[in-house]
């Protein structure tokens, strides 16, 4: 008996012993793994709270002193970005992006783009289609089924502005999306499909179009599909309070008899996706060139959004002129330009901040693309 206790103890000392010696052996082991899990932990937890990157500065450049010297002695207010063959010809501003303070345009100064916003309208319509989640030949009626006229009204109707369709009134009064839709609605048609005539009313429809097939809100869709892809770090929506806080952003004015006066900014909500967006030139340059390197669209598409649907030369988005596929814009002031060349070597980027009658913003793109094609 006294045996089988024996060996009993010696049996548990020797576990014991065996348990320790394990403990011993691997606890600097278990120790590292630890250590390394919770600062891999962390690691993923200071990335997630890691703010976003601010914007790039962009320096002034003139290579072309010509150019530079045109623009200067024109009186020119704003910022301008000329692009030949991927190199940077002149990007600077010139004027004050706002005279009571003395704040002068730079290459980073913001700009409310007006109507150019419609273009990225049209791209977005256009991936859809890429998707196969609607097609241009689609009836309004498919998706509004209350539309007047709807089953004669196609989606390139509204993309050219050929639909027939009324349009509305803008005011200054705050409404809804839902509400400017409606109201397009009741306003019915005044025609056909096939004529042209440019209205704002044909793209709140497709933007209000965008939503329904995304189930998303449009300003959220352009910045996963088209402002992120085209690595566009300036630009944003005039409907939150960012451009009003930012230290980059000019003040839009009208030039009459010598006097410069601050526009009146309208209630953005009436800009439904049609004008309600803000950006540098370089952000313009970005979302071009994007366009043309086929981040956005398809070879087809792209064809498809710059063929003229209509006499006017306009596609979708942009006009398809002889020597400049060009998209202009106006608001309280401002007045943007936006052309490139047709084999997309050339990118002329004009943003004023300044409504001048003397100067001509068609005027001005006509002699820096003959610059830079003699």
């Amino acid at each position: 008996m006294n045996k089988k206790i024996w060996l009993s103890s010696l049996i548990a000392v020797l576990v014991i012993l065996a348990v320790v010696t394990t403990i011993f052996y691997y606890l600097p082991q278990w120790q590292r793994a630890r250590e390394g899990s919770n600062k891999a932990t962390q690691q993923a937890k200071n990335k997630s709270i890691e703010p976003a990157k601010q914007p790039e500065t962009l320096s002034t450049v003139t290579a072309d002193t010509n150019l530079d010297r045109y623009i200067s002695e024109l009186g020119f207010s704003g910022s301008v970005l000329v692009v030949k063959d991927n190199k940077v010809i002149l990007r600077k501003g010139y004027g004050e992006a706002n005279y009571e303070q003395k704040i002068p345009n730079s290459p980073n100064t913001l700009f409310p783009i007006g109507s150019t916003q419609k273009a990225m309208i049209a791209t977005a319509i256009l991936q859809l289609q890429e998707k196969k989640q609607l097609q241009v030949t689609d009836a309004i009626a498919k998706y509004f089924p209350d539309f007047p006229n709807g089953q004669n009204i196609r989606l390139f109707n509204l993309l050219n502005h050929t639909s027939g369709i009324f349009g509305r009134n803008q005011t200054n009064q705050a409404e809804t999306s839902d509400e400017l839709v409606n109201e397009i609605k009741a306003n019915g048609t005044v025609g056909q499909p096939g004529r042209w005539h440019y209205l704002d009313a044909n793209y709140i429809i497709l933007t209000k179009l965008l939503e329904k097939i995304t189930h998303t809100d449009y300003r959220t869709y352009l910045k996963q599909h088209i402002i992120a892809p085209s690595y566009m770090t300036g630009t944003g929506f005039m409907n939150d309070t960012t451009y009003q806080q930012s230290k980059q952003a000019s003040v839009g004015y009208e030039l009459e008899k010598g006097h410069m006066t601050p526009g009146a900014l309208p209630n953005f909500s009436q800009l439904f996706g049609v004008g309600d967006m803000y950006m540098n030139p370089t952000d313009m340059y970005l979302f071009d060139r994007a366009l043309f390197t086929h981040k956005l669209l398809k070879s087809d598409s792209l064809n498809a959004m710059l063929k003229p649907g209509s006499s006017s030369q306009y596609g979708m988005g942009f006009y398809n002129d002889p020597a400049l596929i060009v998209n202009r814009g106006y608001l309280s002031g401002w007045s943007v330009s936006n052309g490139f060349s047709h084999g997309g070597r050339i990118y002329i980027v004009l943003f004023s901040n300044v409504r001048n009658h003397a100067i001509s913003l068609s005027d001005m793109n006509s002699k820096i693309y003959t610059q830079l094609t003699n």
